[in-house]
């Protein structure tokens, strides 16, 4: 069967699709990824094709005006994404028509507006798919995208109705889109509800472990919630330096801000020395497109670009980081306690969830950053062994977990009841 993967974004939203991807190909399956260029060499590194959306993230998130939207709230978000992404968009919309066309089923994220009607046009199956549970309604816990919980489970279920509004910036350029294209009569609106489709609900998919997130019963049968999607990345090769710096002491925390742009990463990066200094403590700084310089002169702090969280964070004594949801299950799963500096959309959930489940010291937002509060939160981590002991049975519950593959049989389980054998 030939199956599309549609998602735009930063690693964090690629990442999960090809792990998917990728075990839906061992199974048989033609599935070709359409995402941003340059995860082209991922994706085929996986044995996935490669079908490009000209969206640029990289260069988006680097601009002001991509800096603004990652720190801002979800309503200034959306009036900045009105002016800076439609083009984008308009292109997008382009892209996964044309590589969709003589698909057979696709699986999208939410953020790749359109996979919803092409599904539509096309009367093909389709799954909404996101690493964040961030789709179906439930009581258990607030709509990811707020940045506080709520504690009233009838407002917890509401909180997921903000998605609509999301999306509704855009939908004069899909209806446009839907008429001169793909010939749909009907309009999409805030009213109609794009989880559902010819009456009936749209599968959900997502990427992340029941163990740490609640499954709510009442999703049982559309919504597949079996653990984290994790990419294997065995055959990457460290550098010398980077093992030498492991070999010459005790295992070190590792830092990582990922996508998000810092306000002043030579003022973090400084606040990071002297914290490490005074506690003692050896560090890995992972520059990613924080900002910061890749250099250092500090002997107790090694930088790169990036390292494959999978590869260091086993090596790691502890994790500092952004809150994204693909770096927080990495630290899960190496079992590792940690330190989160959330800065928008879900990653101050995450930060909230890992407090809660006792793996995490107190959230440290960036206006919140200083060398007294990093000290605090290292000293908090290495002299309290209950952090360890946390975050260690997460990494268990999660090590007997096999998300990728009951995902799949999901997703064929779905698929199979659309298109029974005859």
């Amino acid at each position: 069967m030939k199956i599309n993967l549609l998602t735009i974004g930063t690693r964090g939203d690629v990442q999960p699709f090809i792990a998917l991807g990728k075990e839906l190909s061992r199974r048989g399956h033609h599935v070709t990824i359409c995402t941003e260029g340059s995860f082209k060499d991922l994706a085929e590194k996986n044995k996935l094709s490669f079908s490009p959306i000209r969206t640029d993230y990289t260069h988006l998130t680097q601009s002001e005006e991509g800096k603004s939207m990652l720190t801002g709230n979800p309503l200034s978000i959306v009036s900045q994404m009105k002016t800076v992404i439609y083009p984008m968009m308009e292109q997008m919309l382009d892209d996964i028509w044309t590589a969709s066309i003589d698909a057979d089923a696709i699986i999208y994220h939410p953020k790749v507006f359109g996979g919803y009607d092409i599904a539509e046009a096309l009367h093909i199956p389709a799954f909404i798919a996101h690493p964040v549970p961030i789709i179906a309604p439930t009581r258990h816990f607030t709509n990811p995208v707020f940045p506080f919980a709520m504690q009233s489970g009838t407002l917890n279920r509401a909180s997921f109705k903000i998605n609509r509004l999301l999306t509704a910036a855009f939908f004069p350029l899909i209806n446009k889109w839907r008429h001169e294209t793909l010939s749909l009569p009907d309009k999409r609106s805030v009213f109609k509800d794009d989880s559902v489709l010819n009456g009936k609900h749209i599968p959900v998919l997502y990427g992340c472990s029941p163990s740490i997130i609640p499954f709510d019963q009442q999703w049982k049968g559309h919504v597949s919630m079996q653990g984290f999607w994790f990419l294997a990345e065995d055959d990457w090769t460290p550098p010398p330096e980077l093992l030498h710096f492991l070999e010459a002491g005790p295992p070190p925390f590792t830092v990582s801000f990922s996508s998000m742009p810092l306000r002043n990463p030579d003022h973090t990066l400084n606040m990071l020395q002297q914290a490490f200094k005074e506690t003692g403590q050896r560090a890995i700084l992972l520059t990613g497109w924080s900002g910061i310089k890749q250099t250092t002169d500090s002997p107790h702090i090694y930088t790169a670009g990036s390292i494959p969280h999978g590869w260091i964070f086993p090596r790691s004594r502890a994790v500092i980081h952004h809150g994204g949801a693909g770096t927080t299950a990495a630290a899960l799963k190496a079992g590792k306690p940690m330190v989160i500096c959330p800065f928008s959309g879900d990653q101050p959930f995450w930060a909230r969830k890992m407090r809660d489940i006792g793996v995490a010291a107190a959230p440290l937002k960036e206006r919140d950053m200083t060398i007294a509060a990093f000290v605090s939160r290292i000293n908090e981590l290495i002299s309290n062994n209950t952090y360890f002991q946390r975050a260690s049975e997460a990494a268990s519950l999660i090590d007997k977990e096999d998300g990728v593959r009951h995902t799949a049989d999901f997703i064929e389980e779905k698929l199979e009841e659309k298109n029974p054998a005859k």
